[in-house]
């Protein structure tokens, strides 16, 4: 695909999926705080629509009265928690071959460029911490190649990462069976919708 600048729609796509992936962790910690004191004292549809309205910025709830400070989310202040951050970066970077399905004035993104945004997205901190995703961007791509559909995208492997590292937020209790509830909607929808930008960004692009 041509670009007026080549390096700056690489940086700009990278950008997105750097940004989304630090709001998608701090969704999950919000809605963790939701169910502190207070349990459901915030409508968690509300919750969602803030999300995802921006989801390059999920800080305004706090207008809600949400926090996501060491006293809400004490089982959360954990640095086997923060290695989320970049498992979740590692899982959007792993399916970025499927930005070369968009097609725009019957061109695509080419190996290289889809290459060159994985690379750049690795470089901003993704990592696979113990090989938590199961998914890869080399896999992924030759599922791809021979026209193979990959899986729905998933909150699966963040359940079992907890699982295995953090315990304490697979406990039963209220608030841990919350969490593990609405991660499965929250991740399904985040990753929706970071498509449909990408897509957008890219269409968007591609006539500059």
């Amino acid at each position: 695909m041509d670009f007026q600048s080549e390096r700056q729609a690489i940086t700009v796509l990278s950008d997105i999926i750097v940004k989304s992936s630090v709001s998608l962790f701090n969704s999950t910690k919000f809605i963790y705080s939701l169910t502190d004191d207070d349990f459901y004292n915030c409508d968690i549809k509300d919750v969602f629509k803030i999300i995802f309205n921006n989801f390059y910025d999920v800080s305004p709830l706090e207008a809600m009265g949400l926090k996501i400070n060491p006293q809400k989310c004490k089982a959360m202040s954990n640095p086997l928690y923060d290695k989320i951050m970049p498992l979740i970066l590692y899982s959007f970077a792993a399916r970025i071959p499927v930005l070369k399905s968009i097609k725009c004035n019957d061109d695509a993104l080419s190996d290289a460029q889809i290459k060159a945004i994985y690379e750049r997205v690795v470089s901003r901190g993704a990592e696979n911490y113990n090989e938590a995703v199961s998914e890869s961007f080399e896999e992924n791509r030759k599922l791809l190649k021979f026209k193979k559909p990959l899986k729905p995208y998933s909150s699966e492997w963040y359940k079992t990462y907890l699982y295995n590292y953090i315990p304490a937020l697979t406990e039963i209790n209220n608030r841990n069976v919350f969490l593990l509830g609405a991660a499965d909607i929250l991740f399904k929808m985040f990753y929706s919708n970071l498509q449909d930008e990408l897509k957008n960004r890219l269409i968007t692009l591609d006539k500059l």
